[in-house]
């Protein structure tokens, strides 16, 4: 979870996580997260180049979760190109790290109130939030942070693409390291052979490509068991003609969020990054 000289104050995240569920040391163990973000802090995104300019400079009021904030003005921002461990709602349980994740944020913006906004190419997604890029007024990324320490996943969504390679760095170094979520078997890649129909939500999945097929809107990787990976003929400009039909037979590991369509589970690759054999 901690950079690997700080790996000496934590054991590692499946502790963590038995630590956090006891509730009567929920107190110590946040203190100890305020501790380790604030004592990090100026290594902060460190794998990334402080921005040429930012679109203007906020105070958060609020944090959700690990990848959502308030500002003062009561904006909503939603932080583009990470995917952080979703908190309890809707009568599904929280997932593990998420509220290490919010609190790590938190600590993060109250030692630094002050952050620098960069606005995607999208300015709001479908629920009306603000889609930006963060960054301490030091302009050290506040997402590539989160992601060095494991406290959340990339994700590429087009057209917000910018910083994606410094994302992917900063993901790089904490699955190298196995800190955080990377720790936890709950984040490694679910099979896709018998995986369960019920699950939902943002998952990274492995199986092999047994067939390729392609429909007037999509191109389709049909994987053993009954996930089909779905690329929209719109996103092919991303996919650089790259030749889909390499992927069948081969294991391959995909990212995104799976939802049901009609007897199978799908899940939508954005961009190729999300899309990788599995070596």
């Amino acid at each position: 979870m901690v950079s690997q000289q700080g790996r000496g104050a934590i054991i590692g995240a499946p502790f963590l996580w038995f630590v956090y569920e006891r509730t009567a040391v929920r107190a110590v163990f946040l203190a100890i997260v305020l501790l380790i973000t604030v004592s990090w802090l100026p290594t902060a995104g460190a794998v990334c180049n402080p921005p040429a300019h930012v679109d203007e400079y906020a105070r958060v009021a609020y944090v959700y979760d690990g990848d959502t904030v308030r500002l003062q003005d009561g904006r909503k921002v939603r932080f583009i190109g990470i995917n952080a461990p979703e908190l309890a709602h809707d009568g599904h349980p929280a997932e593990p790290l998420a509220q290490a994740a919010r609190q790590a944020l938190k600590a993060l913006l109250e030692a630094n109130p002050r952050v620098g906004l960069r606005y995607g190419a999208q300015h709001f997604d479908h629920y009306h939030r603000v889609l930006a890029h963060l960054f301490t007024d030091k302009g050290r990324s506040i997402h590539a942070w989160l992601l060095e320490q494991g406290f959340a996943a990339t994700i590429a969504i087009p057209p917000n693409l910018w910083y994606q390679r410094c994302y992917q760095q900063a993901e790089r170094l904490a699955r190298r390291e196995k800190r955080g979520i990377w720790a936890l078997r709950y984040y490694q890649p679910l099979p896709a052979e018998g995986l369960d129909r019920r699950v939902r939500g943002f998952h990274l999945i492995s199986g092999r490509v047994r067939k390729l097929s392609r429909s007037r809107k999509s191109i389709w990787l049909k994987l053993d068991g009954s996930v089909d990976l779905r690329i929209a003929r719109r996103d092919l400009p991303y996919f650089d003609r790259q030749n889909f039909a390499r992927y069948v037979g081969q294991r391959v590991v995909a990212r995104g969020w799976l939802h049901p369509y009609r007897d199978h589970t799908v899940l939508r690759i954005r961009y190729p990054f999300a899309l990788q054999l599995d070596r």
